[in-house]
């Protein structure tokens, strides 16, 4: 709208017209208005124009959609329902709190079995694979022992066979609206459990955590974010005041109450069975 016009030519009128124009969320408008507050910011700096109009134009307020993480037993459910090939990818993801990106790119490489890590470096864009988005992205997430467990079993699936530790069903890397549409909705429908994006696995890692009595500031630094303002904001009514900041209290205050739980559902079942 704006870029065949020489940027000497247009002001705060000019702008607010392109702006009142753009029928979008207030996050997508944001993303427009931040590389044009860029550009306009090198014009002034390199001396093409006096004044900066974009410092007169106010950042659109975004308003942040609920979250909807599952519970510990909708986990198990879900994990009960979803195809072998994927089970261990949603393993990690529950219990990681990675981004997508972050694990369709995750390899080998950066899957420390001796430290108990896994490093993230990469994360891959619209096909593209790069750095994080920050700094605080790039970080080790602790591999809680469900995750050793399920990254062992991946082992045996793709590792001496790609330098990706996830691939799908034509041995190719992840792609997120294919896993969203064809394998998240498709086992959630399955299982009985109510639809949300697939991102509500990061949501859910943080819930489970927090409510389990972890301490926010481990929750943060395994999420990536880059303070405690995004935890404390997103997930201030599930935070506990535990003194624990290693995993520990969610193995032991939810995942394994939920194991055992489901291992003394099954013998029930089984002595009903056999009498």
């Amino acid at each position: 709208m704006i870029g065949n016009t020489p940027i000497r030519d247009i002001g705060f009128l000019e702008i607010k017209r392109l702006v009142a124009g753009l029928e979008c969320s207030g996050k997508r408008l944001k993303n427009v208005l931040v590389p044009m507050r860029e550009v306009f910011k090198f014009a002034q700096l390199a001396g093409f124009i006096d004044k900066n109009p974009m410092s007169l134009i106010p950042s659109p307020r975004c308003k942040k959609p609920d979250i909807h993480p599952l519970s510990m037993e909708e986990v198990n459910i879900f994990l009960d329902n979803v195809q072998t090939r994927y089970y261990n990818f949603f393993i990690v993801a529950f219990f990681t709190g990675m981004r997508f990106g972050e694990m369709s790119v995750l390899k080998w490489r950066n899957v420390d079995f001796k430290l108990g890590v896994i490093k993230v470096r990469e994360t891959r864009v619209r096909g593209e694979e790069g750095s994080p988005k920050t700094k605080r992205s790039i970080r080790d997430v602790i591999m809680l022992p469900p995750v050793v467990e399920a990254l062992r079993e991946q082992c045996k699936v793709t590792m001496g066979k790609s330098e990706y530790v996830f691939l799908n069903q034509y041995h190719r890397p992840l792609l997120p609206d294919s896993m969203s549409q064809h394998i998240w909705k498709v086992t959630l429908n399955k299982a009985g459990l109510e639809d949300r994006r697939m991102y509500e696995t990061r949501h859910t890692f943080a819930t489970l955590m927090l409510d389990a009595g972890e301490l926010p500031g481990w929750v943060m630094r395994m999420m990536g974010h880059e303070t405690l303002q995004m935890i404390h904001e997103r997930y201030y009514s599930y935070i506990k005041n535990y003194q624990r900041d290693d995993g520990k209290a969610f193995m032991e205050n939810v995942y394994n109450n939920a194991k055992d739980k489901k291992i003394e559902e099954v013998d029930e079942k089984v002595a009903i069975d056999d009498k």
